[in-house]
């Protein structure tokens, strides 16, 4: 962990920012998100609560129709087992869907963030209902359990198996994918294959760091900071741009909502933000 926050330092001092020269905070800065960081605010109108519809802190005010609910169980057919030595089982949570998901690897806990921080994703399925198919000269079907199903926004549905290329299984993986492409269209219009090539360590912690964010939203700040953004020409490095305001960190939350919506675009995704900090404006 020191040598961690050695290497931050050294990457901040770069960047003309010695935070051992800053005075010692006085208070404590908060997040300011808009809704729940869990659940959501909904009606209840009629003896019947309103699931599709999302209250912010502001929207709920007083009203006593208002009704907080607790996220939902994960809908996976499997859910993972107890954690054991050697395994990295779990559920995550997905703001968005108000839903955990379960992981029994940490590929798919990775690649689960990353499908979290796809605005163009708008339903994930873990664990779903397993799909069934024929191998070749097979007496009888193989039925296999998809890691993940994720519904894109044009109605596309995706299955996604996640195995390491190491695995003993990769290989069989691969085949059966094929059978499933053609054998299995009324469960997903394609399957993918996702390794640790796809899921590298850079694009998981942006990932990450947006998906937390997205649950911190502010849209205020987020009005703010575009408006900053549409006074700037070029690219500009990212934290330049949030110690630019009162609040960095509410700043540096609503920047990577920005990039959620597709409105701000880091230049080179395939390097964290730390280390290749530029962003520019998406012209519309």
């Amino acid at each position: 962990m020191k040598s961690i926050r050695v290497l931050q330092h050294l990457k901040q001092y770069e960047r003309g920012i010695d935070t051992t020269k800053r005075a010692i905070p006085t208070t404590t800065g908060f997040l300011r998100p808009d809704r729940p960081f869990s659940g959501r605010l909904i009606t209840f109108n009629d003896g019947k609560f309103d699931y599709e519809n999302s209250l912010s802190y502001e929207e709920a005010g007083d009203r006593t129709d208002v009704a907080w609910i607790r996220p939902f169980l994960s809908t996976g057919t499997r859910q993972p087992v107890p954690r054991t030595k050697g395994s990295v089982r779990g559920h995550d949570y997905d703001v968005r869907l108000n839903r955990a998901l379960g992981f029994e690897s940490a590929g798919e806990m990775k690649f689960g963030a990353l499908l979290k921080a796809d605005r163009n994703v708008v339903n994930i399925e873990d664990q779903p209902k397993s799909v069934r198919f024929w191998r070749p000269s097979a007496l009888t079907p193989t039925e296999h359990t998809i890691d993940y199903r994720a519904t894109f926004a044009n109605g596309l549905r995706v299955g996604f198996p996640v195995k390491h290329t190491m695995d003993d299984e990769f290989p069989i993986v691969l085949k059966d994918v094929e059978y499933m492409r053609v054998q299995c269209s009324d469960f997903a219009d394609d399957f993918v294959v996702v390794t640790e090539r796809e899921v590298t360590p850079e694009i998981v912690d942006n990932a990450e760091a947006i998906a937390f964010a997205f649950a911190a939203r502010n849209e205020r700040d987020c009005r703010q900071v575009l408006e900053f953004m549409q006074r700037t020409e070029g690219p500009v490095d990212m934290f330049q741009i949030v110690e630019s305001f009162d609040d960095p960190q509410c700043a540096w939350v609503a920047l990577l909502n920005l990039i959620y919506d597709g409105l701000v675009e880091h230049l080179d995704p395939s390097q964290t933000f730390e280390d290749a900090p530029f962003v520019s404006l998406i012209a519309n």
